[in-house]
């Protein structure tokens, strides 16, 4: 990696999801901790896709949010055609799966608009 910004995206990575580890470990037991928990890993999954997106193939990149996808959705339908506690499982796996599922899309949306500025389509005040 020799651009500057694919270094920072990498440390920027590292650095969420050691963050992300610790707060798993460290930090349950409080509500605002375990929303953070349950919400956090969007940014470790939208560095890594920046990362795929600028150096990547973009079938290679597409991968990780398919899967991601993928996963998301199977959780939604099973939280809609179960019952019970299998209900509940639907429910923490939705909740563990959206998060990536946003910070992949939302890091393909800024790598399009960063093309589309780059070309020259999109100006920039």
């Amino acid at each position: 990696m020799r651009k500057p910004a694919d270094r920072m995206l990498l440390a920027l990575f590292l650095l969420s999801l050691a963050l992300y580890v610790a707060l798993i470990v460290y930090g349950s037991g409080t509500p605002w901790k375990i929303r953070l928990v349950f919400t956090f890993h969007a940014v470790p999954a939208f560095c890594l896709q920046m990362l795929l997106c600028r150096n990547g193939r973009r079938w290679v990149a597409a991968i990780p949010t398919l899967i991601l996808l993928g996963a998301a959705l199977f959780s939604t339908f099973g939280w809609f055609t179960t019952t019970g506690w299998d209900r509940l499982g639907c429910a923490i796996f939705l909740g563990f799966s959206a998060p990536p599922t946003v910070g992949c899309a939302l890091a393909w949306a800024v790598f399009g608009c960063w093309k589309l500025c780059r070309r020259g389509d999109i100006r920039v005040p």
